[in-house]
C-alpha cells in the first residue's frame, strides 16, 4: 500500500456479497484472523477515513495490521473471482499443471493443460495460449511419447501463430495510444503532411483486418481514432459501431471483459450524442437498458453512465414522458449503489435541471435541496452550488413561490460572496438582480426588464471575460425567451430541437 487510505478505498469498493465472502472466509481461518476482522469492520463502518481514530483503537501495530488485511482481502477476492472468471481459471489450471508435473503425475498435469488451453481459446487469449503451449512443449519433451517429434513440430507452429497474433494486437494497441496523443497535439492535427507521415492511411484499410479477435478490436479502435483525427466523423462512427458489434461475436470475451464492453458502448453513445445522431443514440440507450450485468460493480457502472445520458437526453429534447420513472430510477439507484460524491452530484444536479425544464417545480426544489444538502456538501464545488441556487431561484419565480424566491435570492447572494471564483460573479449577480426586479415589478414593466436581462447576459457572453459554467447562459437565455413569449421552458426546448432537426 502506498497511501494510508488504500485499504479504506479497497473496502469501500467491495460489494455486499464480496464483503460477506471475505468475512466468512476469515472466520473459517480461526482465531488468528479475528482481530483483522475487527479492523475490517471498523474501516467498513467509516464514511470518511480516520487514521487517528484507528490508531487509538489498534495501537502501534496498525500499519502492519492494515498491510496484512489488505493482502488477505486480495487473496480472498482471487478465490471469489476464480469461479466466475475464465482468465483466473486458466492461471489456476496452469499452476495446478506445474504442481502435478513436479510430483510426477504427468497425465493429470497434461489434462490440466488441455483444459487451460480450451478456456484460453474461448477468450482468444493469445498470451495465455502461448504460456500453455510452452508448458506443453516441456511436457512432451520430458515424456517423449511415440511420435513426440511431430507433436513438438505442431506445438512450435502454433507458438509462432500465437506470437504473430500478440504482435499484431500490440501493434494496433500502440497505434491507438499514439493516435490518442496526436488528438491533443494541435500543431500535428493542422499539418496534413506530418499527419500522413506519422499515420499512413493504408495502415487502416480493410485489407489489413487481423485474424485474431483482440487484434480485430484494436484495429477497429485505432482506425476509428484515425478517422476522428482527420475529421472523417461518419467513417469513425461506423468503426466505433463495429467495435460494439464485435463484442456480440465473442460472448465469452464479452462476459470476461464486461467493463471494456460497456466502455466501448458508452464511447459510441457519447459520440452519437455530440454528433447529433439521435436515432443511433436512442437505439444504444435501449441496448444498454436491456443489458443484464451479473456483478454489482457492472450494475453500478451502467446505472451511473446510463442515468446521466438518459437525463441529458430528456433535458435536450424536453421529454416529459417517462420522467417519473426516471426520478424513481435515480432515487433507487442512489440508495443501492455506492457512487463517488462527484458522480452523485452530477446526476442529482442534472435531474434538478430536467425537473425545472419540465415545469415540475415542487420536485425541482426538493432535488435542489438534496444537491445542496447531501451532494454538493461532500464535493464543495462552487459551480454546482451557484448553479443550483440559480435554478432553484428561477423555479421559485415560475411557481410564484414568494417565500422560496426571497430565501433563494439571499442564499445565492451569500454563496456569491463566499465563492472564491470572482470571474463567475457578474453572470450570477446580474441574474439575481434581474430576477429580483421581475419579482417586484408590475406586469407592464416585465418586458423591459427581460429585454435588459437578455442584453446583459449576451454582453457577458460576447465579452468572453467570464467563464459561465454548466451551460447556464443557454439555460437563462431560454428562460428569458419563455417569459417574453409566455411559453413553458419545455416548449422553448422543443422548438429549438425542431429548428435544429429541420
Amino acid at each position: 500500500m502506498k497511501s494510508k487510505e488504500d485499504l479504506f478505498n479497497l473496502i469501500q469498493s467491495m460489494s455486499k456479497s464480496e464483503k460477506r465472502y471475505f468475512t466468512l472466509d476469515a472466520q473459517k481461518s480461526g482465531r488468528r484472523y479475528s482481530k483483522y476482522l475487527v479492523l475490517f469492520q471498523a474501516i467498513n463502518e467509516m464514511e470518511e477515513y480516520d487514521e487517528e481514530k484507528l490508531q487509538k483503537k489498534f495501537g502501534r501495530r496498525l500499519p502492519s495490521d492494515k498491510s496484512y488485511l489488505y493482502e488477505s482481502i486480495l487473496r480472498s477476492m482471487r478465490d471469489y473471482r476464480s469461479s466466475k472468471s475464465r482468465a483466473a481459471q486458466i492461471k489456476e489450471l496452469a499452476l495446478d499443471a506445474r504442481f502435478l508435473y513436479e510430483r510426477g503425475l504427468y497425465e493429470q498435469s497434461e489434462e490440466r493443460l488441455t483444459q487451460a488451453k480450451q478456456l484460453a481459446r474461448e477468450l482468444d487469449d493469445q498470451l495465455a495460449l502461448l504460456e500453455v503451449t510452452r508448458e506443453q512443449l516441456n511436457f512432451v519433451w520430458t515424456m517423449k511419447k511415440k511420435d513426440y517429434g511431430a507433436t513438438i513440430e505442431g506445438l512450435l507452429e502454433e507458438k509462432e501463430g500465437f506470437i504473430d497474433n500478440i504482435n499484431e494486437e500490440l501493434k494496433y494497441l500502440s497505434l491507438a495510444y499514439k493516435l490518442q496523443m496526436a488528438k491533443n497535439d494541435p500543431e500535428l492535427k493542422q499539418d496534413e503532411a506530418a499527419l500522413a507521415a506519422a499515420f499512413p492511411e493504408e495502415w487502416f484499410r480493410e485489407g489489413n483486418f487481423p485474424g485474431s479477435a483482440h487484434a480485430q478490436r484494436r484495429f477497429l479502435q485505432s482506425a476509428a481514432q484515425y478517422h476522428d483525427l482527420i475529421g472523417d466523423f461518419d467513417r469513425a462512427n461506423s468503426l466505433y459501431f463495429r467495435m460494439v458489434e464485435w463484442w456480440d461475436q465473442f460472448p465469452a470475451i464479452k462476459e470476461e471483459e464486461y467493463v471494456r464492453y460497456i466502455a466501448d458502448v458508452f464511447n459510441l453513445l457519447h459520440a452519437s450524442y455530440t454528433q447529433k445522431k439521435y436515432q443511433q443514440f436512442e437505439s444504444l440507450l435501449r441496448r444498454i437498458e436491456e443489458e443484464k450485468p451479473g456483478s454489482y460493480h457492472d450494475q453500478r457502472l451502467i446505472f451511473k453512465q446510463l442515468t446521466n445520458y438518459k437525463i441529458l437526453y430528456h433535458i435536450n429534447f424536453g421529454i416529459s414522458e417517462g420522467s417519473e420513472a426516471l426520478v424513481r430510477q435515480v432515487e433507487e439507484g442512489m440508495a443501492q449503489y455506492k457512487l463517488n460524491p462527484v458522480s452523485q452530484l452530477i446526476i442529482a444536479f442534472n435531474l434538478t435541471l430536467l425537473l425545472f425544464i419540465l415545469g415540475k417545480f415542487g420536485l425541482c426544489q426538493q432535488w435542489a435541496e438534496k444537491v445542496l444538502r447531501d451532494y454538493n456538501r461532500n464535493v464543495n464545488n462552487s459551480d454546482f452550488r451557484l448553479a443550483t441556487y440559480l435554478v432553484s431561484l428561477l423555479a421559485a419565480y415560475d411557481n410564484s413561490d414568494i417565500d422560496r424566491l426571497d430565501s433563494g435570492l439571499r442564499a445565492l447572494q451569500r454563496s456569491l460572496k463566499a465563492s472564491a471564483k470572482e470571474e463567475r460573479s457578474q453572470f450570477f449577480s446580474r441574474s439575481a438582480y434581474h430576477v429580483k426586479l421581475l419579482s417586484n415589478a408590475p406586469p407592464k414593466q416585465a418586458k423591459n426588464i427581460l429585454r435588459d436581462f437578455e442584453v446583459n447576459i449576451n454582453a457577458i457572453r460576447t465579452a468572453g471575460q467570464e467563464s459561465i459554467p454548466l451551460g447556464l447562459d443557454e439555460l437563462v437565455l431560454a428562460w428569458i425567451k419563455s417569459q417574453k413569449e409566455g411559453k413553458t421552458m419545455r416548449a422553448i426546448v422543443r422548438e429549438a430541437v425542431g429548428k435544429a432537426q429541420g
